[in-house]
């Protein structure tokens, strides 16, 4: 049986005065905005045993061909996708139990394919690291469980980027049983983890003003990173700031406004709300307030594209319609803005980059749920604009 957990303008106006012009090329690219058109005919099949709600999957190459890796935890398989035949085209069987097995693969977790001799799994349930090979191996553990601190998101994916033989992923302060008024939370904090030994530093990266002296929910403090080999830097998005984060984590970080209209001002959580159950109190405001989602990297044409969501109402909530007005800010290496895709649609699960497009699910509910279409994902793709 499915897994079925329900789930994420700036108009600039130019006033010329007198011999005054903007440049050439600056005026096309505006002129171009919101003109993308969206394609939406791309599919990949899902065998029975798949979720449709599967957040455990990653791009890759191998030998110039574009692949998606998707990770079954109902089988415990890898399966490889071929993008261009849009077939599976290999089934990878990772074992259950014993000394090379993959285990605790449910919420909080993660998955990064490296290559094929380097596919990083995380498991916050079992606060370890594996790294396997497309051969079905795990060849090493990392055991996070000592350390003072947690590791990875509340959220049910935590985010991981890569380099040099080295993860880095957000850290989490271990809260005590009591929080008194007067408590100082710490600053956020990024971990470097070696995956050698084990071994980790922690950066500082502290929320933007924007989270200073609110009660904001916990899953709204979840950051994305990304990591460019181009540039040799990291970007961290937070959900609520308009700026995005470039740093190496050696001097000061550098900052670059991505905003999107859709991205309010927050609204605060009021833990008597008697809307929900106290149970889902964070849950809630983390949906009904705006919000970044996801930031990508394409290492291929080196851009970046950040997803903004708007808020869901309370009732639309409490109906579990996740849909909502969404769009696609598309950066150059630069953090120049090169164009800008609203749609509306649920939350992204799969996306990835293909000969000059980029490709993301529709909204499941609506095309897969509603529709009783449980062996097909349906994506929409817009060519990108690259070279500005």
């Amino acid at each position: 049986m499915r897994l079925r957990l329900e789930l994420k303008s700036v108009l600039i106006v130019s006033i010329i005065l007198g011999a005054c012009t903007a440049p050439k090329e600056d005026s096309a690219i505006h002129e171009n905005k919101h003109q993308t058109k969206i394609e939406g005919d791309y599919k990949l099949p899902l065998d029975s045993e798949t979720s449709l709600y599967n957040r455990l999957n990653s791009p890759g190459t191998i030998e110039d061909r574009d692949l998606y890796f998707l990770f079954n935890q109902n089988s415990n398989t890898l399966q490889v996708y071929d993008l261009d035949s849009k077939s599976i085209s290999e089934k990878i069987k990772f074992p259950w139990e014993g000394p090379n097995s993959l285990q605790g693969m449910m919420y909080p977790y993660g998955f990064q394919y490296v290559n094929s001799d380097s596919l990083i799994f995380y498991s916050g349930m079992f606060k370890t690291i594996y790294l396997a090979n497309l051969e079905g191996k795990v060849y090493k553990e990392i055991s996070l469980a000592n350390h003072p601190i947690g590791f990875g998101s509340v959220l049910p994916e935590s985010p991981i980027a890569y380099k040099d033989g080295h993860v880095y992923m957000q850290s989490l302060p271990r809260y005590p049983t009591k929080i008194s008024q007067d408590y100082v939370h710490p600053p956020n904090k990024i971990s470097k983890i070696n995956l050698s030994n084990g071994d980790y530093e922690e950066f500082e990266l502290d929320f933007p003003e924007i989270y200073k002296n609110k009660v904001i929910s916990q899953q709204l403090k979840m950051i994305d990173i990304v990591y460019s080999p181009k540039a040799d830097k990291f970007v961290v998005s937070f959900p609520l700031s308009a700026e995005l984060y470039v740093t190496d984590f050696k001097s000061e970080s550098q900052t670059f406004l991505a905003k999107s209209d859709l991205v309010k001002d927050p609204i605060e959580t009021d833990k008597n709300n008697l809307i929900v159950e106290a149970s889902s109190i964070n849950n809630f405001y983390y949906w009904i307030n705006n919000s970044y989602e996801k930031i990508i990297y394409d290492a291929e044409n080196d851009i970046y594209i950040r997803e903004a969501r708007a808020g869901l109402t309370e009732q639309e909530y409490l109906n579990r319609k996740f849909k909502s007005k969404r769009e696609l800010i598309i950066l150059n290496s630069e953090f120049q803005e090169i164009d800008r895709i609203p749609y509306e649609s649920a939350e992204m699960y799969y996306s990835f980059f293909k000969k000059g497009s980029f490709y993301w699910n529709k909204n499941i509910q609506e095309f897969n749920l509603e529709e009783g279409v449980e062996d097909t994902l349906f994506f929409n793709s817009v060519k990108l604009k690259v070279g500005y």
